[in-house]
């Protein structure tokens, strides 16, 4: 027990120590695995893909692709693949990297996954996209800058029948550190993301509540937290709502499909001092569980 002790402390400094920032998804509860290792393997053998837009109907809106596999576990040791392309405007970041998760017993029901993610991340800019900018006027001016930089994350889970709680970081290496040219990257913050929910049954039809909260903690910048909910029918669809602290809300709608195939949707909206804004962010979200 104090063996395990050691190596949940070690865990718990090394991913609260450090992060990187990554996109926050409407739908991340279903796919944690882009932003905590740990995951891997906690739903058993599966593939999915969630394809984000911010601000539809905006020439060169943020885009957000994600890509994942998860293998099942073997000797409480899992592998899985993960595939990310952000593109905002100028700015295109891709990586890849490779996850590790181990699974321990704790008290009772609880078991706890501890995670590593090691891979390559590539940063590129454009300015050819600015129609202001051409290197004739400016011959200083580079057309694209472009840099690689290694990725090493990590985090845990903490997960019974009914609760669960995790902390991760998919990236505690600061990229300005390994790009030679770093004057169009900037200095990034440790990212961290946390999540944790209850499935709360509700004594008919095979249907469940589900609560949770999850938030993005950045030193120095004021912390972005969701709170909302889904109802699960017979494990058949989960429709659900909740609020962003950036003053957004949104609703998502999920169909569980017999042959191990789940398909979602989700939309956002502004509220309060958001109220005024027209423009909504989607997202399409895939899985198949072998």
């Amino acid at each position: 027990m104090k063996h395990n002790l050691s190596i949940v402390l070690f865990f718990v400094f090394s991913v609260v120590a450090f992060g990187q920032t990554q996109e926050n998804l409407l739908m991340e509860r279903f796919f944690m695995n882009a932003f905590n290792p740990a995951y891997v393997g906690s739903e058993g053998k599966s593939i999915a893909i969630v394809t984000r837009t911010t601000w539809s109907g905006v020439t060169q809106a943020p885009r957000s692709n994600y890509l994942y596999y998860s293998g099942a576990p073997k000797k409480n040791l899992s592998f899985g693949i993960s595939v990310i392309s952000n593109k905002i405007y100028i700015d295109t970041r891709n990586q890849y990297a490779v996850d590790a998760s181990y699974k321990l017993k704790l008290g009772g029901q609880y078991t706890l996954n501890l995670g590593l993610k090691a891979g390559m991340a590539s940063k590129k800019t454009n300015l050819e996209d600015l129609d202001r900018i051409t290197t004739e006027s400016n011959p200083f001016i580079t057309t694209t800058n472009q840099g690689n930089y290694p990725v090493f994350g990590a985090g845990f889970l903490i997960q019974g029948e009914k609760l669960y709680f995790s902390l991760g970081t998919p990236n505690f290496l600061n990229p300005e550190k390994f790009i030679d040219d770093s004057s169009f990257i900037q200095n990034q913050n440790p990212t961290l993301y946390m999540a944790a929910g209850y499935s709360i049954d509700l004594g008919f039809f095979d249907s469940t509540i589900n609560p949770y909260v999850t938030s993005r903690i950045i030193p120095g910048v004021p912390n972005q937290m969701s709170i909302g909910g889904n109802f699960n029918f017979k494990s058949t669809f989960e429709i659900g709502m909740g609020y962003k602290s950036i003053d957004y809300a949104y609703v998502m709608f999920m169909l569980k499909l017999k042959m191990g195939i789940d398909i979602g949707y989700a939309t956002d909206f502004g509220v309060g001092n958001n109220s005024n804004l027209s423009r909504t962010g989607f997202e399409f979200f895939a899985k198949y569980r072998f």
